[in-house]
């Protein structure tokens, strides 16, 4: 009885909602940081691409809140309930975040990248131990690590 309360404790509450503030906060300043770098970076961006970062900095901020400040916090709890959500949160992030390299720009594969290996590693560090939890963290981690690569590379390239 003694060991379920606390492993209930570990992420359960409010644990869960500052673990994933937490990381969120760095997420959402790291992604806004490589939309500028991404729009001021480029020696040659156009005009449009200049008057546009403004938007597209709030679009991250808004991505970075939503995602650690709701759908983060309820994939923790899954995890630490030990039902199949947790797995299917993660694996969620994880497509959500590859898929989001098609907008590597915007910030978002950093974003829920970050989400998914959040809630990989707190799977994996659960009594599940599930292989689903490792595969989001390892593409969160991936998804994440690609959209920083190919902004520095398409600036210092182009």
């Amino acid at each position: 009885m003694a060991q379920t309360v606390v492993e209930q404790g570990r992420i359960g509450g409010n644990g869960g909602r500052a673990r994933a503030a937490r990381a969120g906060m760095v997420a959402g300043v790291l992604a806004m940081a490589l939309v500028v770098y991404g729009t001021y970076g480029d020696s040659q961006a156009p005009d449009s691409q200049k008057s546009g970062m403004p938007f597209v900095l709030v679009m991250a901020a808004v991505a970075a809140i939503v995602t650690f400040g709701v759908l983060a916090p309820r994939a923790l709890r899954a995890v630490d309930a030990g039902t199949a959500g947790g797995r299917r949160w993660a694996v969620g992030l994880a497509t959500v975040s590859v898929l989001g390299l098609g907008v590597f720009w915007s910030g978002l594969p950093l974003i829920v990248g970050s989400a998914a290996a959040l809630v990989g590693r707190a799977g994996s560090e659960s009594a599940q131990h599930s292989r689903a939890f490792s595969a989001a963290r390892i593409l969160g981690l991936f998804a994440a690590g690609a959209s920083i690569l190919v902004t520095v590379a398409g600036n210092l390239l182009h």
